[in-house]
């Protein structure tokens, strides 16, 4: 049987123009250009079991992110939010079972409009979660499933006019407003899509409780109109207490308020200008507030302070928790004297401040996970109640620009999936007499040890083993040495047991035109065009 090369132009594309060396690409997969996770420490012995969850957005491409711990990509959902972006990545237990679940969104100035998705181990879209009420799009600050999965709490952007004129002797500076952005917050119940609940901002906290006035910040809008609506309060978390009471934070009046479930009134404040306790510490246009126990008068609470605002601590002060770099910080409110406490802290190795964004997640294992958000930095830390902690991870992303871009969020999830998608194969060859080359990826899988390459020169069977590797990285890459040239090649993927996990779809080989110059015996570089060997003649 003669072999016949039929050379078909641009039939890769490799658009080589837009990805930059910290940019990942996969011959198998070349629709994916994620940023590297770049891991500066990783201490095996002491990290909570999971994967890296990530939201990057901005400057790189917009995607929900999943990384194991040495960096490896292990899921881009880039199919899922393109041309928009996603936040707020996490594992969620929904039908009582782990399940993926973010916001994916349109990005405006400061917040989002869009819908939260959640997603089985499958990677298959089981549920699309739009807001209630008549209200705009979901906003990219909140998507938290709760109750056993049976809810889901969200925050909402909405602008609505405004009559200023009555503060113009309080604040000169707010009279000519004559548009507002409120904050709203939700919780639908996911099985039929009712609000169970709705507080709105304007009805509780008044705009002179902010500490951002028109014009002053690149979002804060000037007021003057309905796309540049004067955001006052910047809702940005929220979370709910097994009494049904919640938990909001706004950073634009730098203030955590807990929330009756009953009638939306507010219960106690804590920080901002009308504080109703004491406090041994500060924060300063805090992110992520999240209830972590709660006894008697007493509630610990966990937080991410930007740490933005310079003030010095009280005469006497010792406590930390004063200084302008961000931290992740866990408090006490106790209601009996009205004090707030602080308990203990995290701080990356770095002491940097992040202007915005961020979380303080706690793991299974006592530690506890901190994204930086506008620095898109992962640090995982052991507990430090007791002045013990230790930085035991520590990461960040590189794009094409070494930085410049945010992910709102990081997490740490245990996670194990098969994609319902067959893995994807890329097989090179220089010519038709060279051994082939095996570029093999399936994104979001997680139990693949090993592959399996078997190639024909009919594409209809006769497959024979040419080739098993174990898996190495995102895309494994391998040669068949001493091999014959072969038209057709499928993989299986196969897990620690030996089991057939699944195949990808038979693929011919790829041969460069001879007229292009440079490619090597694993590929061309950046080259543009491929063209493909033909089947037999």
């Amino acid at each position: 049987m003669a072999l016949k090369l039929i050379l078909i132009a641009t039939v890769l594309t490799k658009l080589v123009s837009h990805v930059s060396a910290q940019n990942q690409y996969f011959y198998s997969n070349p629709s994916l250009s994620p940023p590297t996770l770049v891991v500066e420490t990783n201490n095996d012995n002491l990290t909570a079991n999971g994967y890296i969850f990530m939201a990057p957005f901005q400057d790189a491409q917009p995607s929900p992110l999943i990384f194991d711990g040495d960096g490896t990509l292990i899921w881009d959902g880039r199919g899922f939010v393109a041309p928009l972006g996603a936040q707020d990545l996490t594992v969620c237990d929904y039908n009582a079972s782990p399940h993926l679940c973010f916001i994916s969104a349109a990005q405006e100035n400061g917040y989002a409009r869009g819908s939260g998705l959640i997603l089985d181990p499958t990677y298959t879209q089981v549920l699309n979660v739009t807001s209630g009420n008549g209200q705009p799009g979901l906003d990219q600050h909140e998507f938290f499933v709760k109750d056993n999965g049976t809810t889901a709490l969200v925050t909402i952007y909405k602008q609505i006019p405004f009559n200023a004129s009555s503060y113009a002797t309080i604040e000169p500076a707010i009279a000519n407003v004559t548009w507002l952005q409120i904050g709203i917050f939700q919780e639908i119940e996911l099985a039929t899509g009712n609000v169970n609940f709705e507080w709105q901002t304007i009805d509780h906290v008044p705009v002179t409780a902010s500490y951002v006035l028109p014009g002053t910040t690149d979002i804060s809008g000037n007021g003057l109109s309905e796309n540049s609506a004067w955001d006052y309060f910047h809702i940005n978390s929220i979370d709910k207490d097994s009494n049904g009471d919640y938990l909001v934070s706004g950073r634009h009046v730098k203030t955590i308020y807990k929330i009756s479930g009953v009638d939306g009134s507010i219960i106690w404040q804590l920080g901002g200008m009308s504080s109703d306790f004491t406090q041994d510490y500060t924060f300063d246009f805090q992110h992520f507030a999240r209830f972590q126990n709660e006894s008697g008068n007493t509630t610990t609470i966990s937080l991410y302070d930007n740490g933005s605002d310079d003030a010095p601590p009280p005469a006497g002060q010792s406590k930390p928790g004063y200084e302008p770099y961000s931290a992740g910080k866990v408090v006490s409110v106790d209601t009996s004297d009205n004090s707030s406490t602080f308990l203990t802290w995290y701080v990356s190795p770095g002491k940097q401040s992040s202007n915005s964004q961020g979380d303080l997640q706690y793991l299974g294992n006592g530690n506890k996970f901190m994204g930086m958000g506008d620095l898109p930095y992962a640090v995982e830390f052991t507990d430090n109640s007791t002045g013990t902690g230790e930085v035991v991870y520590y990461a960040y992303l590189n794009n094409s620009n070494g930085n410049g871009f945010s992910s709102y969020r990081n997490f740490k999830f245990e996670w194990s999936a098969q994609p319902a998608a067959a893995p994807d194969l890329f097989v090179y060859a220089q010519d038709c007499s060279s051994s082939p080359v095996y570029y093999v990826s399936w994104n979001g899988a997680t139990e693949v040890d090993s592959w399996v390459f078997k190639s024909s020169n009919l594409s209809t069977g006769h497959f024979h083993s040419v080739a098993s590797v174990p898996k190495n990285g995102f895309e494994t890459v391998t040669t068949s040495a001493g091999a014959p040239f072969s038209l057709y090649t499928i993989a299986e993927a196969i897990d620690a047991s030996g089991n057939v996990l699944d195949q990808s779809s038979v693929v011919t080989t790829f041969v460069p035109d001879p007229s292009i110059t440079g490619c090597s015996a694993t590929s061309c570089g950046t080259t543009i065009n491929y063209a493909t060997a033909a089947t037999e003649n």
